[in-house]
């Protein structure tokens, strides 16, 4: 593939990133802008809980939708090219017959998921800008086909402009308002991955996240099968998710031995307020000031405690309205408090 190529993709990807586009726009235009530069027969793009590293969205192409079967084998942490490696990595993309000396049979993934698809070449990489990774790519090509070094170079120069676009895109989401209280919601899967035990309000929850109405006979929302894997390995864990009514659910999943339990329920804005400071790209001050505002502080009681003038106060708060895109300190508040209910406030998601 041609370098002037690469170039205008590269250039073409900065200008799609810095649009006005939401999360699943985004993925779509990004993936035929990759298709161009980095041919490939099938794909897969996640969004990603930067904390976790937990899978919350995806967008397939030229590939069913990843069931239970794809998230116990494509993201064990322990195969080659994880995600959660390349995340940490200083090279954010990797090619799997590379990384396994040219024996893919040395991986899980490959074995399970791959050759039995007639898929041999395997691209994946990590969407990481400051740090934090925000999504996830992977791309395939059938038998004999493989990706190069060049592939995953370009792969990785791409990594921090797409982090920087999903982390933007997100915090573009618009909540609806909702006022209905909602109880925590309990449900359990077996080792299969099938539902044997679903409380009433995980009904209501599910149908949020956008899950069928018969869960226990349809595929859940792949944020919970890759949770219930990563607690089959890890034990207890977490992740948040943002709901199609703009409110935030906390997924808790809980192992015991094959069997995974969720508890599904309203997040805490204290578990929220980090993922939006991080994707607003607030500075450490920005996010004291941001804390106290929500607090219900004064200008001058900010100054007071955090030993700066009055002005310096208004000059960050400035700078947090400009990168929030909220003008006024109640909108802020209500924002970082992550209330749905407030209606049409800007949410990543």
């Amino acid at each position: 593939m041609s370098s002037r190529l690469r170039e205008r993709t590269f250039t073409r990807m900065l200008r799609l990133t810095s649009a006005d586009l939401g999360t699943a726009e985004l993925i779509d235009e990004a993936a035929e802008l990759l298709a161009a530069a980095i041919p490939y027969d099938s794909a897969c793009w996640h969004t990603t809980d930067p904390d976790s590293l937990i899978e919350t969205g995806f967008r397939a192409y030229d590939m069913p939708p990843p069931d239970a079967g794809v998230a116990r084998f494509a993201y064990l942490p322990q195969d080659f090219n994880s995600f959660t490696t390349l995340a940490a990595g200083a090279r954010h993309s990797g090619v799997l017959s590379e990384v396994t000396g040219g024996r893919l049979d040395r991986s899980v993934r490959y074995r399970e998921l791959l050759r039995p698809n007639n898929m041999q070449g395997e691209l994946r990489t990590a969407l990481v800008i400051d740090g934090a990774c925000w999504g996830n790519i992977s791309l395939f090509r059938a038998a004999p086909h493989d990706f190069t070094a060049d592939d995953r170079d370009f792969a990785h120069d791409l990594a921090g402009v797409l982090g920087r676009g999903l982390r933007t895109a997100g915090v573009r989401a618009r909540s609806a308002a909702d006022s209905q209280v909602r109880w925590p919601g309990v449900l359990v899967l077996d080792a299969n991955g099938q539902v044997t035990t679903i409380s009433a309000p995980a009904r209501a929850w599910l149908a949020d996240l956008g899950a069928p109405e018969a869960p226990e006979h349809d595929a859940l929302p792949f944020a919970m099968l890759a949770l219930a894997e990563r607690a089959r390995t890890d034990g207890d864990v977490a992740t948040r998710v943002r709901a199609e009514s703009g409110r935030w659910v906390s997924l808790h999943a809980s192992a015991t031995g094959a069997q995974v339990s969720f508890v599904l329920q309203q997040a805490n804005p204290s578990t929220i307020t980090p993922l939006l400071y991080a994707a607003f790209g607030l500075t450490a001050r920005e996010r004291e000031i941001a804390d106290l505002v929500v607090a219900g502080c004064s200008t001058g009681e900010i100054a007071e405690q955090l030993f700066i003038s009055p002005l310096t106060v208004q000059a960050h708060l400035t700078a947090v309205f400009t990168k929030t895109g909220i003008r006024s300190r109640r909108k802020l508040a209500v924002l970082l408090r992550g209330d749905a209910g407030a209606g049409n406030t800007t949410f990543l998601g």
